[in-house]
């Protein structure tokens, strides 16, 4: 079985399986849990550079990213590493600690039902993670990457993860028993709500079928209903948010330690998002920016040295020290079943009223009010049925719009829906290349694994390991 649970890091970066040993399994699942979610909202290029890629940023002096140039700060490993594992104490690896806590629970936890809810919600974050990985490079370390006995894994073929992955989401929302409890207050997403974690299980199984639906209609639309019938997130409320602590600067919102506490001022919003978002009267402009020295909102342009203070910065919100992060969300779920109505799948209602709602929790979550967002709502630039271009282009720039602080998720919605197409309508300055479809694989399993390493760029189109290179479900 591709799914098997064992515990291993990667190539140069194993690390010690005994060296856990006293650490309680609940202390691994809330390191592993606040490893992902703090991966997924970092600022850092060095990680996760899709903010600046989906152009929901752009940088101000170092503009390595934004030209698709990623030598500098080697984004491609730091993903890899911090997905998979890490060596550093201050910034643990993901599913080395997931993993961890999985092999622990059973000596911990007495309860049963207790102990299976554990393990359930684990592994619906493992499939999470993983699908990060997948979605990002192709071909992974997959059936064999979590085994400390191997050092070496093989890179298993990206469809068959992806099929396996959906598999166990389904044994997931099987298996968790909403009458028993869970983690409680080591899970800091949901504190130990296994009825929320069964709608998560359910919204990321909806969101991972929507991927295929360009390569694989049946199946898409086959988990599309499933994910639906199970139920699916209704309201904000379901956000899987993470709420940081404004105690201690290590446990504060990623975006406040960087920008706030760091002091640094790398990165400003781009003139593409500004101008759309200004242009269409959008509510969430002042929630979003301040305005610059001339009182108005302007952004930089991707690829220049745009210089510090020239232009709007990020709001107070969201550098707020206590500002959540955010894997998963009603708003995302509500623009994926509009799609799923315009790809002729019978979710219910129709592509406009799902977009009316996705664009309205949006603007509510961020703290507009619903009144604004009906007014937003009814104009003509706007409107679902005014609003100019195809489906796709009406989804991808609210998509675009409302992902404003998931960064990963702005640059997969681009990659796949083609909105906005940042070549055409704003590309870099000096960049090279197009907007890139994938992170190359990390340098050290070139080094390190390099007989796995091949089959996996082998599998690539074309056999190169390029950041042009197409994904299994890209058209």
């Amino acid at each position: 079985m591709l799914s098997s649970s064992c515990t291993k890091s990667l190539s140069d970066l194993n690390v010690n399986g005994k060296s856990a040993s006293n650490v309680p399994s609940v202390t691994l699942f809330t390191m592993g849990e606040k490893a992902l979610v703090d991966n997924f909202t970092t600022t850092s290029v060095s990680i996760a550079p899709f903010r600046v890629l989906s152009q929901e940023w752009t940088e101000n002096t170092y503009v390595y990213e934004a030209q698709y140039n990623f030598s500098a700060y080697n984004a491609n490993a730091g993903w890899w590493n911090r997905l998979y594992a890490s060596t550093s104490s201050t910034a643990p690896g993901v599913l080395t600690n997931l993993q961890a806590a999985k092999n622990k629970f059973a000596s911990d936890i007495l309860d049963p039902a207790v102990l299976r809810n554990d393990m359930i919600i684990t592994d619906i974050l493992e499939v999470f993670t993983f699908n990060l990985l997948l979605n990002t490079y192709g071909n992974i370390p997959y059936s064999q990457a979590l085994d400390n006995t191997i050092p070496f894994p093989k890179y298993d073929d990206a469809k068959t993860v992806y099929t396996d992955l959906l598999t166990r989401l389904d044994t997931c929302i099987a298996g968790l028993n909403t009458s028993a409890a869970s983690l409680g207050s080591a899970d800091q997403i949901y504190k130990g709500n296994v009825a929320s974690w069964k709608k998560f299980a359910a919204t990321l199984k909806l969101k991972m079928a929507m991927m295929l639906a360009d390569k694989d209609a049946a199946t898409a639309s086959k988990k599309v209903l499933e994910a639906v019938a199970t139920g699916v997130f209704a309201a904000n409320t379901d956000n899987a948010n993470m709420t940081y602590d404004a105690s201690a600067s290590g446990n504060s919102n990623p975006l406040w330690q960087a920008l706030v506490y760091g002091g640094r001022h790398d990165f400003l919003p781009t003139n593409l998002l500004v101008n759309t978002m200004v242009a269409w009267n959008d509510p969430r402009v002042p929630l979003y920016f301040t305005k610059d020295p001339n009182n108005s909102y302007s952004g930089g342009v991707p690829g220049a040295g745009n210089g510090y203070g020239l232009f709007s910065d990020f709001s107070a919100l969201i550098q707020g020290q206590t500002y959540p992060g955010t894997i998963l969300d009603y708003a995302q779920t509500e623009f994926l079943l509009a799609e799923a109505v315009e790809r002729g799948i019978a979710v219910g209602g129709t592509a406009q009223s799902h977009y009316n709602n996705a664009v309205t929790a949006s603007i509510t979550f961020f703290g507009g009010t619903a009144a604004s967002a009906t007014t937003y709502l009814a104009l003509p630039a706007v409107n679902y049925i005014t609003a100019a271009g195809t489906w796709q282009q009406k989804l991808g720039y609210q998509k675009w719009i409302a992902n404003y602080n998931m960064n990963w998720d702005s640059w997969t919605d681009i990659r796949r829906l083609g909105y906005p197409n940042l070549n055409v309508v704003n590309p870099p300055i000096a960049a090279k290349g197009n907007l890139p479809l994938r992170l190359t694989y990390p340098s050290n399993e070139s080094g390190s694994n390099p007989a796995n390493w091949a089959t996996g760029v082998a599998a690539l189109p074309g056999g190169a390991d390029v950041v042009s290179a197409k994904l299994f479900w890209m058209p």
